[in-house]
């Protein structure tokens, strides 16, 4: 996975319209860096995806969307997932799938839009890729990062009727300037379509205690 003209221009045009920060694009465009803390298991990724938390996936324009290569794959009332070209993928979302959501209060309730992760995507399935996953646990660890496992040992993660074999969650400081606390999401294994199970294993709240 390797940035490019499209994802850049797109990542723009999501700040243009107020979906993203400044500081959110230049957070999800950093990941392409080569000093980014996963470069490695970027170069193994078949995509990415941002999360964004937004307040009403139905007011989003789609049809913009749409004229910019985004071909909407999966919805369901309160969430959105849009392919943009070059493996660019964009989830907007207004149902519970953090254990923060559930966790909000009217006084602690964040306003929309801000991005809830970005996911790194490992979907080759080669003993190359999974060694590239297996690695992450030790590379979070001397960073001194947060790291929450899902998934693996026959028991896939859940998000309604997807499944995937395994995820990595990471998270950094809220202190890193680079990673503004915004929690990585790895995830391995090809996405699969489950008609008799549903459910949701909503992202773990990070580990790492805030201001650090």
């Amino acid at each position: 996975m390797k940035k490019t003209a499209s994802i850049v221009d797109n990542l723009a045009w999501f700040r243009s319209i107020g979906l993203l920060t400044e500081e959110e694009r230049l957070i999800v465009e950093s990941i392409f860096d080569p000093e980014f803390e996963f470069a490695e298991a970027l170069g193994l990724a078949e995509s990415i995806h941002v999360h964004l938390k937004v307040d009403d996936t139905e007011a989003l324009p789609v049809e913009e969307f749409a004229k910019r290569g985004g071909e909407k794959t999966t919805g369901k009332a309160g969430y959105r997932k849009h392919y943009f070209p070059d493996g660019l993928n964009m989830i907007f979302s207004t149902i519970p799938i953090a254990q923060d959501d559930l966790a909000e209060t009217p006084e602690s309730w964040r306003p929309r839009p801000f991005v809830d992760h970005i996911g790194i995507d490992l979907r080759e399935e080669t003993d190359s890729v999974r060694a590239g996953f297996g690695s992450l646990s030790k590379q979070a660890g001397e960073l001194g990062w947060g790291l929450i496992p899902q998934g693996g040992k026959g028991r896939p993660v859940y998000c309604c009727h997807i499944e995937v074999a395994e995820k990595r969650w990471i998270y950094p400081p809220e202190a890193n300037a680079r990673r503004a606390g915004i929690p990585l999401e790895f995830s391995f294994g090809q996405l699969k379509l489950n008609d008799f199970l549903a459910g949701c294993d909503l992202r773990p709240a990070s580990p790492v205690p805030e201001n650090t």
